[in-house]
């Protein structure tokens, strides 16, 4: 799994992506012709402060590098966070992240009732 850096990505992924919807994050996913999926994370300043900001980014990519085996390649998501997120417990955050990308068939398998801890 690699950064998705590049303003034009994201706004290519924006343009022509898919948005599936979760209570605490949106995930947004284009397929490529790459042999790796590239993720980046999109929090607006409507969410909070740069401290609220860079944890909740923090929080989103702790949560993806540890599903990053299962996701499948040749992606480029963007995870946006909802200011929901904010309130939102790490497990929370987790559940609702697993159940997008799940929800989007971006995970080779299903992370249902076992969670990793």
């Amino acid at each position: 799994m690699e950064r998705l850096k590049n303003p034009r990505d994201f706004s290519l992924v924006y343009s022509q992506g898919r948005p599936r919807f979760g209570k605490y994050v949106v995930v947004s996913s284009l397929p490529t012709d790459l042999e790796v999926s590239r993720v980046g994370f999109a929090v607006s300043k409507k969410v909070g402060n740069a401290v609220t900001r860079n944890k909740l980014k923090r929080r989103l990519r702790a949560i993806m590098q540890e599903v990053e085996s299962d996701l499948k390649p040749g992606y480029d998501l963007v995870i946006g966070a909802k200011r929901s997120c904010v309130e939102a417990e790490f497990a929370q955050l987790r559940t609702d992240l697993f159940r997008v990308l799940q929800g989007s068939g971006l995970l080779n398998r299903t992370m249902g009732g076992e969670e990793h801890s």
